[in-house]
């Protein structure tokens, strides 16, 4: 049987940060965060955390800061609580406008789209539909609500808001709060009044100030979204591009059901996409001997034709013998050249 999840944004929600964060020196939790991840645990959610990282895109920070980071805030965690425990990390480093080119793209890993919630899914079988997303801004309500989960939008007071925070959209949370701890408080009420990990279908409860019952799969775009997967969030716990499961392209449905999940087909496009890009993208650079003789033949080519011309310009039959070795050797060339690019 799969098991719940509940899904964290990171910086601002399990972690105190409102801008772009690379230096694991920096990480502080949020209050109470030792605790809300533990509890989670406690209630039989698997606990994942899903984050945009485009400061990877933007030059401000690697691949390997964003782990430095996560791992400084997973030993902080186990030291205030051995119990709090990250199943795993996603993170997409990706954005449309990256200032680094390998970077950018339009990526359905990226918050406001759910391919970081539905990589955790696949790795980790979960179900997405007993699971819940929390962080602090609109984009993470938006990818928990396109994912089929329930949905917490946490407005501290206490932490200056994040670009994203101030971002807005059409879709809203199922509850707002305005601590981590009341967020996880608020799920063990809903898991213990229900005796499931969410409420049945069709019950609603209410609370303060934006209950809502809706359960919609869409998602909203804001100006500055964006993705995963590229190829490739990237996956902290597996490698920085999650590999979506082909077998996972249909979500579960009722016994006889065919409903074709259009969000996961969509992922695993942009994910072939992205491959193919990296492909065409790729540098051939290094050393090889095929490079070496293509360029020493280059110059016999070159040699030839111009000793043909200054030599036996007046001799017609050597002259073109020589132009038919030089083109030889300029084919030559060709080939190796082709021949180096295949290795």
């Amino acid at each position: 049987m799969r098991r719940p999840a509940v899904f964290f944004d990171r910086d601002n929600t399990l972690i105190i940060g409102n801008d772009y964060l690379g230096n694991p020196n920096e990480v502080k939790l949020v209050a109470g965060a030792a605790a809300a991840v533990a509890k989670c645990r406690a209630l039989g959610y698997a606990t994942v955390v899903v984050s945009n990282q485009s400061g990877v895109a933007r030059g401000l920070f690697t691949e390997d800061d964003v782990r430095a980071c996560n791992a400084r805030m997973d030993q902080l965690l186990l030291e205030q609580n051995p119990a709090a425990v990250i199943d795993r990390h996603e993170y997409c480093p990706f954005h449309p406008d990256a200032k680094v080119e390998a970077y950018r793209q339009d990526s359905f890993l990226r918050k406001p789209k759910p391919g970081m919630i539905l990589a955790a899914a696949d790795a980790l079988a979960l179900d997405l539909a007993r699971s819940w997303v929390v962080g602090d801004a609109p984009r993470d309500v938006a990818a928990g609500k396109a994912a089929g989960c329930r949905t917490i939008l946490i407005i501290d007071p206490t932490l200056a808001p994040s670009p994203a925070a101030l971002e807005t959209s059409s879709v809203k949370p199922d509850f707002t709060v305005t601590t981590l701890i009341e967020a996880v408080e608020l799920i063990a009420k809903l898991t213990h009044q229900s005796g499931h990990t969410v409420p049945p279908p069709g019950q609603t409860f209410k609370t303060q100030p934006n209950p809502s019952p809706s359960r919609s799969s869409s998602s909203s775009e804001s100006s500055t979204t964006h993705p995963p997967a590229d190829l490739p969030a990237t996956s902290q716990t597996t490698t920085s591009s999650p590999k979506p499961n082909p077998a996972s392209s249909l979500r579960e449905n009722p016994p006889g059901s065919t409903t074709i999940d259009l969000s996961k087909i969509e992922w695993l496009m942009q994910q072939i996409l992205v491959e193919l890009k990296k492909s065409h993208e790729t540098h051939h650079d290094d050393f090889s001997v095929s490079k070496l003789l293509a360029g020493i033949i280059q110059v016999l080519a070159l040699a030839a034709l111009f000793l043909a011309y200054f030599l036996y310009r007046n001799d017609a039959n050597t002259l073109h013998s020589w132009i038919l070795v030089g083109i030889f050797l300029q084919t030559f060339t060709i080939a190796l050249l082709i021949m180096s690019r295949q290795k």
